[in-house]
């Protein structure tokens, strides 16, 4: 019982050590997330979808923000479901 102890505080001083070392390796900070191509393509698209994710446009330059996708959803084709530019009146006769 008396090695025992003496070998258990030594293994938890190498594991906390350990450890500490891990805690002070640098991490790169993130990229700028990768522009969609219906984000690029379609200036005027502030929502889009494929019937799985809905994305809206950022505000101020921000990139976009998306919904996550279900587990058992299929994606379809990408569609723009909303512009910045408002419809206009109709013309009256």
């Amino acid at each position: 019982m008396q090695r025992f102890r003496p070998t258990m505080l030594m293994l938890a001083v190498a594991l906390t050590a350990a450890s500490a070392h891990a805690a002070e390796i640098d991490i790169p900070p993130p990229g700028k997330p990768k522009e969609l191509s219906v984000y690029v393509n379609q200036p005027n698209c502030m929502h889009w979808t494929d019937d799985c994710v809905n994305c809206k446009r950022g505000t101020d330059g921000k990139g976009p923000t998306c919904s996550n996708i279900g587990f058992a959803c299929q994606p379809k084709a990408i569609r723009c479901v909303a512009t910045d530019i408002p419809q206009s009146e109709p013309e009256k006769k």
